[in-house]
């Protein structure tokens, strides 16, 4: 058998590594099809199986060094998947009993002490004629996991120290609350019955209002923004300075820029260099689409080396400078690939009262916890990771904790055949509804924890998913809603039980404090003085599978993606959706980005990291708490106050202040 790899091997290799944030090398590419080949594994399955081998191994590259540990344990997975003879010439093989040696015309016989023989790669001339036996492995487990607690990423450019302290009991409780700018949904809606017209308008009035906001922004005006104005130099750096703002579509023999949205020509597949194609306005274009010829961006003598850079998406909103001679093809020279919303700033006082004042932090560092489902493995009902991470978080009292879903993940193995089937404390199975997984699970954990410690002073966010099983699959989503008060622990129908979170330890008190947050998804929020933006769909993985980009720097391409969503001013920016996002149209001013956000959190199942974007936001992806049977990651934020006298200073002044969140903030992101 030729272990020659074909292109599409090759390119199947490439995507299923990529889709579980691993990148490969040409050499690595064609040495796994290869394997692909003699071992007679898809390339998702190697793709899942290196996935499983990093967080095993606590390995984080996929090099020459790593690969050939990670060959060595595909024998193994080999045996598991196929469970048969690999090597024999006969036309037809049949599977054996990973226990018997099957032997040409003669019975088989089962060997009770016998070991099996390993598989090693070997040559075709070694495997003529020979029987070889793949030894089958165990899946390991959570309990198997290993490097527990080690820190896997980290963002912290100013060597601050940890706050975890195992004390809040100096400051009082954060303020959370919504952005007063956000338009999210806050209340269940009824959704899916827009008609064809209505999401036609939502998306042209979309473009509408980019394109105003990006001429606006690059035009002759003054936007006010470091960060735009950075930007802007793109265009004042053309030959061109006559350029104009035109319709797109129309010829012209000179430069213009022109504003639309990336579209694939192909309506199927991914997007790639030859389908690009940039859809104008109706209002302005009468919605023309041309092809965008981007050549222009591999000459590095035309373009300069710092301007050859672009990552495109469809939904995309863009403004392009070029030449556009025949109306139906744009011969781009440049690329603006969005705005930003405007930052916010803060009156000094503010800011002073917040991270100094005696019954706020008091001078100390916020911290923040930030960690996203599945919160049990798919082997079992037990959610001991979340368990784990919530003894953590009592032991450890950060100020917030924010726990994006799925928390009744819909694709758990044990869940999607409807029948669940759950034992209660006394060792009785029943009948259990969603509700009563999430009561049981959830609710419970953090009740007792309080219980415990009435004092603590730690906040809880709820972000739903539209992976939960027992809320609307919709987005946006509005937040967890318990069905009924009852006030006992006899279980009724839509109760998540929530309302006993909030009475445990402090049942005499009448002015509580709220202990749990449930916001909808996506979300702005203010937490003190932060803007915190957070959604549980993995847009990163959504738009990663249908991007185009040329010339980025190496490992710059996650953060890529998510500053997409701050210049695109939404938290799913990809249209058409991919497939499971479930969007509604109708609203899609409510996951809209109404500013620019200090920390913005996007959970995704690519690989985690912490990361600056645009000069004032921090992008923390903490990856899912679970990994199939095993581990995962989650994020800790702790976020110190600026320096007292600068801030004295300022108030002096009367002066208005960013944030500054990217000098004085420290993310680590651990596995559980």
């Amino acid at each position: 058998m030729s272990s020659a790899a074909t292109p599409k091997l090759k390119s199947e290799v490439h995507s299923a590594f990529k889709s579980v944030g691993a990148e490969v090398t040409d050499s690595l590419t064609t040495r796994i099809a290869a394997l692909s080949t003699q071992l007679r594994l898809s390339p998702q399955k190697l793709a899942e199986a290196w996935e499983a081998h990093s967080l095993t191994k606590n390995v984080n590259v996929l090099d020459d060094v790593s690969f050939a540990a990670y060959r060595s344990s595909l024998s193994a997975l080999a045996g598991e998947s196929n469970n048969r003879v690999v090597g024999t010439s006969s036309a037809k093989r049949k599977a054996a009993p990973s226990s018997v040696t099957p032997t040409p015309n003669k019975t088989k016989v089962k060997r009770e002490n016998e070991q099996p023989q390993q598989l090693a790669t070997p040559s075709s001339s070694a495997l003529a004629g020979k029987n070889i036996m793949i030894t089958p492995t165990k899946t390991p487990t959570y309990k198997e996991r290993t490097n527990q607690g080690a820190i896997v990423s980290t963002y912290n450019p100013h060597n601050l120290p940890s706050a975890v302290s195992g004390s809040n009991d100096s400051h009082i409780a954060a303020s959370i609350q919504y952005h007063p700018s956000a338009s999210h949904p806050t209340k269940s809606y009824r959704h899916m019955f827009t008609s064809l017209e209505a999401r036609a308008q939502v998306l042209e009035d979309r473009l509408t209002t980019m394109t105003e906001q990006i001429q606006k922004a690059h035009g002759d005006g003054d936007s006010g923004d470091t960060v735009v104005k950075q930007e802007a130099d793109i265009f004042a750096a053309s030959e061109s300075d006559s350029s104009t703002w035109a319709p797109v579509g129309i010829p012209r023999q000179n430069t213009v820029r022109c504003v639309g949205r990336i579209c694939n020509e192909a309506h199927e597949g991914r997007i790639n260099k030859a389908s690009l194609r940039l859809e104008g306005s109706r209002q302005h274009s009468a919605g023309s689409r041309i092809h965008l010829d981007l050549q222009a961006f591999n000459n590095k003598d035309a373009m300069g080396e710092e301007n050859r850079d672009f990552s495109l998406f469809p939904g995309q909103i863009v403004a392009v400078e070029g030449i556009n001679s025949s109306g139906r093809t744009m011969q781009a020279t440049r690329l603006i690939e969005g705005v930003p919303p405007p930052s916010e700033k803060h009156r000094a006082r503010d800011l002073l009262d917040y991270q100094y004042g005696a019954e706020k932090q008091d001078g100390k560092p916020l911290s923040i916890v930030a960690l996203c489902g599945p919160f049990t493995t798919r082997d079992n009902l037990s959610y001991d990771p979340l368990q784990d991470i919530i003894y953590k978080v009592s032991t450890e009292k950060p100020d917030v904790v924010i726990m994006c879903g799925p928390f009744v993940d819909g694709r758990q193995p044990l869940l999607q055949g409807g029948d669940l089937t759950t034992v209660d404390e006394d060792g009785n199975e029943k009948k259990s509804t969603y509700e009563e997984i999430f009561f049981q699970n959830v609710s419970m954990l953090l009740e007792e924890m309080y219980a415990s410690d009435p004092t603590l002073k730690t906040q809880f966010v709820l972000v739903p998913s539209v992976e939960d099983a027992f809320v609307d699959s919709v987005y946006p989503q509005p937040p967890f809603v318990d069905n009924t008060t009852k006030q006992n622990h006899n279980h009724e129908y839509g109760d998540l039980g929530l309302h006993f979170v909030e009475s445990a330890g402090r049942e005499e008190e009448k002015k509580r404090s709220n202990r749990v947050h449930c916001v909808s998804n996506p979300c702005t929020l203010k937490i003190n003085e932060l803007t915190i933006g957070v959604t549980s769909s993995d847009v990163l993985f959504h738009i990663s599978s249908d991007e185009c980009n040329a010339n980025l720097l190496p490992g710059t391409r996650m953060t890529r993606i998510a500053q997409h969503l701050i210049q695109q001013r939404s938290y799913y920016p990809l249209f058409p959706a991919a497939k499971g996002a479930s969007l509604d149209l109708a609203k899609a001013e409510q996951w809209e980005m109404p500013c620019q956000p200090d920390i913005l959190i996007v959970p995704s199942k690519l690989a985690s990291f912490a990361k600056p974007v645009l000069e004032r936001t921090i992008v923390v992806n903490p990856g899912e708490l679970t990994k199939n049977t095993t581990g995962g990651t989650y994020a800790t934020i702790d976020v110190h106050p600026m320096k007292r006298e600068t801030l004295e200073d300022a108030v002096e002044a009367d002066m208005e202040m960013f944030s500054g969140i990217q000098d004085r903030v420290r993310v680590d992101i651990k596995r559980i």
